[in-house]
């Protein structure tokens, strides 16, 4: 788990990046490994990427923050934001894309060169290849902002259950986004509302991620599945994947659906064992994750120890020792 955070200022006003690093600060504990950031004037188009006090000759209009947790290719060259050979292109990223190994070989047959084994690499080069139809190439789960400094745009997307958090806040042409609502609190002057409706909806029914809204009037939640363009000019958000328009319904023999099923299971759990750092897994007292600890061991063999992680509470019905 990584943390992000950036700002994009359509009215050209200049950003304040202790603002920035305040938002992007916050979020250490999502990412203690490292952090960074980078800094672009889109009248200009002078970058930085140090948060030196800005001057009336340095002044910058987009910011982008990074806090790591390293996974993968745990050097220095997994540092974010990261970029592409020319650096026109930047990204901040909080995710996994578990097919990597497999867009890397492709991009690379398409004549694309990486510096790193990073995931976050092989998504900007991604963009390159495909644009926004990059989101459909992806297994995974992810929350980014790209900045292409070319086209003065940001391209901002979530995957597509919404696994990974995304949080923005948009008003007067003056746009922010992070990983968690705290880190938006740091915005001077944020308008602070308190959503009733959707206050009420989590007391009820527990509710909190079943749209848009969070309990802050003023600042919005990405939806799952949908992907939003920042330009000088406006913003739009639209949607890249819907389940519904996936389901179909065929009459498919029992055994074929056990056979598919268990097929993508192996596949599934086998592309989350990628990993430059050890790997654990939840267990509890449920069907679901005492599956998944049983795959894992078949599929690693000559592990001689797997890492599990249980909540107990001795005493409590929601003990997952029992």
């Amino acid at each position: 788990m990584c943390g992000i955070a950036g700002i994009y200022h359509q009215n050209l006003s200049p950003i304040n990046p202790m603002i920035l690093k305040r938002m992007t600060d916050i979020l250490q504990h999502r990412g203690p490994d490292d952090s960074g950031y980078f800094l672009f004037n889109l009248k200009t188009n002078d970058a930085q990427t140090s948060l030196a006090e800005p001057t009336h000759a340095n002044e910058f209009h987009i910011g982008l923050g990074h806090r790591r947790l390293s996974i993968l290719d745990l050097s220095s060259h997994g540092h974010q934001p990261m970029h592409n050979e020319d650096k026109t292109i930047w990204i901040t990223y909080n995710g996994e894309i578990y097919n990597y190994i497999e867009l890397r070989a492709e991009l690379v047959r398409a004549g694309h060169q990486f510096y790193s084994r990073t995931d976050s690499e092989v998504i900007i080069h991604a963009y390159e290849q495909w644009g926004i139809d990059c989101l459909n190439k992806f297994n995974g789960m992810w929350a980014f902002a790209i900045l292409d400094t070319r086209q003065k745009k940001l391209f901002c997307a979530r995957d597509r259950f919404g696994i990974k958090p995304f949080y923005f806040y948009y008003d007067k042409g003056a746009f922010y986004f992070a990983s968690e609502i705290k880190a938006l609190l740091q915005i001077r002057n944020l308008p602070i509302e308190y959503n009733h409706a959707k206050i009420l909806r989590y007391l009820i029914w527990g509710l909190i991620d079943e749209d848009e809204q969070t309990m802050i009037q003023s600042i919005k939640r990405l939806k799952p599945g949908h992907y939003l363009i920042l330009d000088k000019q406006k913003l739009s958000e639209a949607c890249y994947y819907d389940l519904k328009s996936k389901l179909t319904l065929r009459e498919i023999q029992t055994e074929k659906i056990e056979q598919t099923f268990r097929e993508l299971f192996f596949d599934s759990v086998n592309l989350r064992l990628r990993s430059d750092v050890p790997i654990g897994t939840c267990l509890s007292g449920g069907l679901d994750s005492s599956s998944i600890l049983s795959v894992m061991r078949q599929l690693s063999p000559n592990a001689t120890t797997l890492h599990t992680f249980s909540s107990i509470f001795k005493g409590e019905a929601i003990d997952e020792s029992r």
